[in-house]
Parts: C-alpha cells; structure tokens; sequence
C-alpha cells in the first residue's frame, strides 16, 4: 500500500504500507487506546499525518514516527492480530461465487452510459463489461428497490474509470458491492463508487475519488478518500465443500515443519473499512470490527 489523503474508517495491510500525509480512522469515536484503528502485517513507513483514537498493530518494522491524537494512551505494538492468508482465501471465494452468479436483470450500453434495469427482488445482480467503462461516462441504476442488495460483476482484467458519473437512483449505497471478478488491474480517476469494492487480486490505483464503503484489494496506491460506510447489504453464504468421510488409514511419518513466512512475504491484502458485512461468521478480523 502507498496512499496519501485519508480513511475515515480503519485499515488493515497484509504487507507494507506506505503512508504519506494520510489520516486513519478520523471519523470514528475515540477509544483513548483500546481499540486497534491501523493493522499492518509488514514493515510500516509513516509520512505525515496521524492515527486517531486508537492503536497501530505492525507484524515487520516501523522505520519512521507515528503519531496519535489521543498519545500517550495510544501507541504502536508488535503482532498480526488477523490471518491475512485466510481472509484473502475467505474473500477470493466470496468473489468467485458473486462473480459466477447468473444476472438477474437486464444491462444495455447505450447513448454513452451504462443502463441497468433491476427489480424490487432482495438481491440484483448485474454483469458489467469492464471494457465499458472506457467508452461510457455513466451508469444509471433503475428499477432497483431501495432496500435492495445489488452486485455490479464487473469482467475484465484490466479496468479503467475516468471522471464517470453514477446513479442509484435511490438505492441505498450500505447495500451496494462492486466485485472485480477477475481484474488484475484497477484504475480510477475522480470517481465515487456509491459502495463497497472487492478487487481481491487487484492492483488498485485510485486517485481524486472517493469509496463510500469498504475497500479491498491486493494492493492500492493513489490519493483518493474513504468514508466510513459500513456495508450492511445480504449476500448470499458462499457454498462449503462436503466434509470427507471418516475413513481409517494406516500410520503415516509426520509431515515436515511449515516454514512460516516473513512479514515480506505476507500477502499483500489490503482492506480499508470494515468487514462485518462480509465475514458474518468468521472469527478472522475480529480484532478490527
């Protein structure tokens, strides 16, 4: 991660961060130090800016100053308090089975917008070519009930927004998701995404925008705002596999030692926001919530 400006909200890295001139979690109650605002799996370099109402958790180096607006209560310990290996696991799935689901209504391209006509069902599902996005200048969403949960599936490996225009049309922005199902490569330039964003393998340059809702990605780099909007939309429970059946099997030699990573070889996952809305049930990110 590398990003200036600020998260109203808290942040969570699986890597190295890299914060110039940027503010965390600035829009949320001051605990005077018993909550964790910032988590950083890697080495953590600090330009600038400060950390408010709560603590800083970094798994690698800290190699310049931090500052907190509620010092000398809060302040910056060692540990990884979240499995980022598991959260991105948790979250590649959830993507996956969002992005295999079947559009539930209609999506034309046409007098140089994106036109999505939805219905008053619990949830809409939208396909998007991403390759639009270039050779449009707004999406406009219809039909849609307010309480609605919507996912825009948004195609393409590499995806590039530039100064778009976006209308719910009454929709409430809590209950919106924009999954990047197979991007490796996100681009947006002064654009509001009017919800939350999962990009899960996704290189996230965002620059002069802002996300109303949770962000994650692989990694994200750019200027842009994050407003702390909770996604509070229902998706639907992403299928378990069958447990194996119990079967006896002869003694085996134990397995070798995992050689546990260091924190540069963390995954680099990155999640500004928070993450109740999508691990309803997990016990990962309890640390942040």
């Amino acid at each position: 991660m590398n990003q200036s400006s600020d998260s109203e909200g808290r942040v969570a890295v699986g890597g190295n961060a890299t914060l110039t001139n940027f503010g965390v979690a600035d829009r949320l109650s001051n605990s005077n130090g018993t909550d964790t605002r910032l988590v950083v799996g890697g080495n953590l370099t600090y330009n600038n800016g400060q950390i408010f109402g709560g603590n800083a958790v970094v798994g690698g180096t800290v190699k310049t100053p931090v500052y907190f607006n509620c010092s000398p209560n809060c302040g910056v310990s060692s540990g990884k308090p979240i499995d980022f290996d598991a959260a991105r696991q948790e979250l590649n799935n959830l993507s996956d089975y969002l992005g295999g689901l079947a559009s539930t209504n209609t999506t034309e391209y046409k007098w140089g917008g994106i036109y999505l006509q939805g219905n008053n069902s619990d949830l809409n599902v939208f396909t998007i070519d991403g390759s639009q996005f270039s050779n449009t200048s707004y999406l406009n969403l219809s039909g849609v009930g307010s309480n609605s949960t919507v996912v825009f599936n948004v195609l393409g490996n590499s995806v590039n927004i530039k100064n778009f225009g976006l209308n719910l049309n009454g929709v409430n922005k809590q209950n919106v998701l924009f999954n990047f199902v197979d991007a490796t490569q996100v681009t947006t330039t002064g654009f509001s995404f009017q919800g939350s964003v999962l990009a899960t393998n996704a290189n996230f340059n965002f620059s002069n925008g802002n996300v109303e809702g949770t962000l994650i990605a692989s990694s994200l780099s750019g200027s842009g705002e994050f407003h702390n909007t909770q996604f509070t939309g229902n998706l639907p429970n992403v299928p378990q596999p069958e447990p194996p059946t119990n079967q006896w099997h002869p003694p085996t030699e134990p397995p070798s030692a995992t050689k546990v990573p260091e924190p540069g070889a963390v995954l680099g996952l990155f999640i500004l926001g928070t993450l109740a809305g999508f691990f309803r049930r997990s016990r990962i990110v309890d640390t942040i919530q």
